[in-house]
Parts: C-alpha cells; structure tokens; sequence
C-alpha cells in the first residue's frame, strides 16, 4: 500500500511538473486574493513558503482583501488559535515585510491556559469525535480527563508580553474566547463566544477587533448573523476559494496549508486541488465547503 507521504509527493509532483500550478493561477487565482490559513508553521518553513510567494504574488493584509489588485495574484496571510510558537515568526513576518492576521482565543491567549485539543485526555477521547459532541456534552467529556476551561496550567497560547511585542507588525482578531464548534453551541453559547470575544480582545489589545474566524471552518446562517450583530466587518471560513470585491465579507474563502508543507506541497496546495480532494474524501463534498459539523 502506498503510504500517505507518497500520495502527497505523487500528487504534488504531477501538480508542478504539468504546471497545473502555473495554470491555476491565470485561471483561477488572477488578481484576486488567496487567504492563507497556517495554525503553528516553524519559522524556516514560512521564511521557505514566503519566499517562494512573494516570486510571483503580492502579500497583503487582509483588510486589503476586497480592494482593487494590480493585475497580479495577492494572498493575506493568516494564523488560527494564536499558539505560542507564532511569536517565534516575528522575524520572518519583518524580513518578509508581511503584515500576517492571527486570530486570537480571548481566554486562552495571555493566561496559563490550554488550547483544549491539545491537552492530553482529548487525544484520548479522540478530537474529532469530540468536536461533534454538542458544546456541553464536550465539556463533560473533558472534565473527565480533568480538563477545565478556566482551570489554569500549562498555557499554549500567546503570552501578554509576546502580544504586545508583536502588535507593531501583526494584526490580532478574534477567534471566540474558548474556541467551541460554534454549530454544536446553544444559542446564548454561541452568542457570547462571538461577541464577547471582541470585547474582550478589544480590552485587552486597545484597538478594535473587525475581523473574526471561524473555529474549524463551521458556520451557518445563525453563527454569520451573530458575528454581523456583534459589530465584525468580515468573517474567514475554511471554504475553499479565492476572494475580490463580490466576495461576501462573511464568508470569506481560505485556502488550508499545513504547517510543515515542503515547497513542493506548498506549490501543490495554493492551486486548492489538495484540500478539495480532502474534502470529497472527507463528506463527499464537490462544492469546496469545508466539511460541517
């Protein structure tokens, strides 16, 4: 059986060697502009990825998103979660001139607490059979292992002082404060994930929060309501596409890249044939929606 790494090298290869990536970006990707979502890339994969980029396609910052372009290719460049080893990015994001966007867990990021995937009773419970848990039944997954959302430990995200150093070069948005499935929360649940995230980042940081992240890409019209309510300017998913001016602002369409992706992978995954063949295999899935829950 052909292992995984050799699919991807297989895949990766035809992609470049039939320059279908070449074409992808006449075709597809034009003058319009390709939101990048990494979580926690090391420093010498980025500076790689950035590199690599900016040899044909201007960098942005997604605020820029729905602006005219120049006729060339633009990509914003985002981050989920605000782990900590994003502040070990700072100098490839000032070599690189690039403004990235990372969108920030208000109660996870600046304290001692834990990302709750990454604490080791989920692995044991497996994540991705708790994210399809509703919110509460996750939570009392989770106690059992001893995992508790405000329970202060070991904290993965971003420290206060990382933040503040970083905030000159790197816009900070919102990405709820515990990060749920928003689509597996209650209403008030959901509500308050949303909303009081920006108020909170907004006390914290001192400047206004306008854009917001989708947790695991799920949405529906209730969470999209909810962030239009709530004062947002524009909301990233994790469907699969490009953006310009007829975009809508809260469905803004992404293109995933993994963190360690080999300038080959890389190549291969901004032409977007990767993550649609995931999601097909995933949910059958031939829109370019990302897989809801």
């Amino acid at each position: 059986m052909i292992s995984k790494t050799a699919l991807k090298k297989i895949l990766a290869r035809g992609i470049t060697s039939f320059r279908v990536d070449v074409a992808s970006r006449k075709l597809l990707w034009r003058d319009r502009v390709a939101v990048l979502l990494y979580h926690d890339p090391k420093p010498d994969t980025l500076d790689y990825h950035l590199t690599y980029l900016k040899s044909f396609c201007d960098v942005v910052p997604l605020a820029h998103v729905a602006s005219p372009g120049s006729g060339r290719p633009r990509a914003a460049i985002t981050l989920d979660d605000g782990a900590a080893g994003n502040a070990d990015l700072l100098p490839v994001f000032i070599k690189h001139n690039v403004r990235p966007t990372i969108f920030l867990c208000s109660q996870i990021v600046g304290r001692p607490t834990m990302h709750w995937w990454l604490h080791p009773g989920a692995k044991q419970a497996g994540i991705e059979r708790l994210k399809r848990m509703s919110n509460a039944e996750r939570l009392a997954e989770l106690g059992k292992y001893g995992y508790h959302q405000t329970h202060e430990g070991d904290g993965t995200g971003l420290t206060a002082g990382q933040i503040e150093a970083m905030r000159p070069f790197v816009d900070f948005q919102a990405h709820t404060r515990f990060h749920p499935i928003l689509t597996r929360c209650n209403d008030r649940e959901c509500e308050q994930e949303i909303s009081v995230c920006k108020s909170e980042l907004e006390s914290m940081l001192g400047t206004e929060c306008e854009h917001f992240a989708y947790p695991n890409g799920n949405y529906t019209d209730r969470e999209v309501g909810f962030v239009k309510a709530a004062g947002y300017k524009s909301a990233r998913t994790c469907d699969l596409g490009w953006n310009d001016s007829r975009s809508d602002p809260y469905r803004l369409k992404t293109i995933v890249i993994d963190d360690d992706a080999t300038l080959w992978w890389f190549a291969a995954q901004l032409t977007g044939i990767p993550v649609f063949l995931r999601y097909v295999r995933h949910a059958r899935n031939f829109s370019g929606y990302s897989p809801q829950f």
